[in-house]
């Protein structure tokens, strides 16, 4: 009886595990896979370790692979930060004016208010005064 194995496709990434068939193809991409390890090794990896090996064999069959990744991660990254960004800054600047005129106004009407509380309190110093 034959060990059962994992193969992968070096194009998608997909993995299946499989009793070492002749001929095995990815469903995704009809693709021939394959071997990446023996299924004992393979289950004994956590998660990110199983990862971690599947992506190396990828770029060690196929180091293009890894440029074409990059190349697609760039070219929307800085486009869609350039679109974030566009259309929200008019709206961020028109807030923080509205906000600065609003602490402007609210500073103008704190010294107002003190001094009209000073003026009373002077008033009725004054009227306290004349009352003794």
């Amino acid at each position: 009886m034959k060990e059962l194995s994992v193969y992968y496709c070096p194009s998608c990434g997909r993995y299946t595990y499989s009793r070492s068939v002749p001929s095995i193809t990815c469903p995704i991409c009809e693709t021939s896979m394959e071997l990446l390890t023996h299924y004992s090794n393979f289950y004994s990896l956590n998660q990110e370790e199983r990862d971690r090996l599947l992506v190396c064999k990828i770029i060690t069959v196929n180091p293009t692979v890894c440029r074409r990744f990059l190349t697609y991660i760039r070219s929307h990254s800085g486009g869609e930060a350039a679109t974030l960004s566009e259309p929200c800054l008019p709206i961020l600047e028109a807030e923080n004016k509205k906000l600065n005129e609003t602490i402007q106004w609210m500073h103008q009407t704190i010294w107002e208010l003190l001094a009209k509380n000073k003026e009373l309190e002077h008033t009725l110093e004054q009227y306290l005064s004349k009352s003794d």
